[in-house]
């Protein structure tokens, strides 16, 4: 700045020296030289200070969710952490928070509502309290694999939902931290809904998740999954429903429920998210680091996850866990209800089910035929057998 001080000091000096001599040409043609050095100043100094604001910025996140080591949100989450800070040079400080030790589910989505330092990682009908169609994109029975998943988040469809939850200061990063699709796990041959009235399951505290268990016959009771063994070996309930991570996770819940029946009723996932105030607040270079690694981790979460399936359901079938095909149409008809529920509960848009069956639909003409987890029990129990 010294510098451009002494500059701009002698040209004014040679400007007074040239009018004192009669070159009043001369003087005009510097002084405008000298105005468009300035200008040019104005913006080199403001870029000096906007890079050194970068270089003084400093934000600590907390990261919170509810899973456990073994399960690959918790890997995904740790890696997810780990790389925003150091790809930051720790301007950003993300440090994560497995296991419910602080708040998750409905208290995370809160948390990024009244604009603090807080990343969640969560399922997506618990935004359904600030925009209603977040419940309807994961509605039960409605997709078949992790590609239909993709397609329909990149849609127009969610682009707009969110932008409606940014609105209510809900900012979604990534929403690719898959991790399979769900089934009912018991000791009971699952096959129809009649087979479940009366069972007492587990659920998470989403409603939505609450509401699909009763529709598809059985006795909801929500709890945390860290409280769900005990729940089961007390006989609070008799299993839940999860996905083969969940079932081969953190307290070995395989050896308490043998029994697992595909009906692959809702996808396993999660969306990340950050207050939409704080992720704008962020400059941008961060931003974009951030964005970046959003994407990165959850994808890195959804492949790892379906590679490491069928070694999975190999060490559950060797730990005695069984799977049986279950009356499909059956359960679809049982779960068609649960959204007109979402349009009553939640106010949702009571024509974007169909929207949205209708562009599977189509995609589903256009790509090949992709085998879902369950397939991958099947196959893996054909391997089992063939030895």
């Amino acid at each position: 700045m010294k510098k451009v001080i002494a500059m701009t000091l002698a040209a004014a000096m040679a400007a007074s020296m040239l009018a004192g001599c009669g070159g009043g040409s001369s003087s005009a043609t510097t002084a405008a030289a000298g105005s468009a050095g300035a200008s040019g100043d104005t913006t080199a100094a403001a870029d000096t200070q906007a890079a050194a604001d970068d270089d003084d910025y400093h934000l600590d996140i907390k990261f919170s969710n509810v899973f456990q080591p073994t399960e690959w949100n918790y890997k995904a989450s740790e890696k997810l952490a780990k790389e925003i800070t150091e790809k930051t040079d720790g301007h950003i400080t993300v440090t994560y928070y497995g296991q419910n030790e602080l708040d998750c589910y409905g208290d995370s989505v809160t948390q990024a509502v009244n604009g603090a330092d807080w990343m969640g990682l969560e399922e997506p009908s618990l935004f359904a309290d600030y925009v209603g169609d977040t419940a309807v994109l994961v509605g039960p029975m409605l997709y078949r694999n992790d590609a239909e998943y993709n397609y329909i988040m990149d849609s127009d469809i969610v682009s707009d939902i969110k932008q409606r939850l940014a609105e209510q200061n809900i900012h979604i990063l990534d929403t690719q931290y898959s991790f399979g699709f769900r089934n009912v796990v018991t000791n009971r041959d699952i096959v129809k809904p009649d087979d479940l009235k009366g069972v007492k399951m587990r659920a998470t505290s989403s409603a939505l998740f609450v509401k699909t268990l009763e529709a598809m016959g059985a006795t909801a009771v929500p709890m945390s999954f860290t409280e769900c063994l005990s729940a089961i070996s007390s006989g609070v309930v008799e299993g839940f429903e999860g996905s083969t991570s969940t079932l081969a996770g953190a307290g070995a819940p395989y050896e308490l429920v043998k029994k697992v029946a595909k009906t692959n009723h809702l996808m396993a996932t999660r969306w990340l998210f950050m207050p939409e105030d704080l992720y704008q607040s962020i400059p941008e270079k961060y931003r974009t680091v951030i964005d970046e690694c959003a994407k990165e981790c959850g994808e890195w979460e959804q492949k790892s996850c379906e590679d490491d399936e069928a070694s999975m359901i190999e060490m559950l079938k060797q730990n005695g866990v069984t799977w049986n095909d279950v009356d499909t149409e059956a359960f679809e008809e049982a779960c068609a209800p649960v959204y007109d529920w979402i349009v009553s509960e939640y106010g949702a848009d009571p024509d974007l089910h169909q929207k949205i069956v209708d562009e599977l639909t189509e995609f589903r003409k256009t790509e090949p035929a992709e085998s879902t987890q369950a397939d991958g029990a099947a196959a893996a129990e054909s391997s089992s057998a063939a030895k």
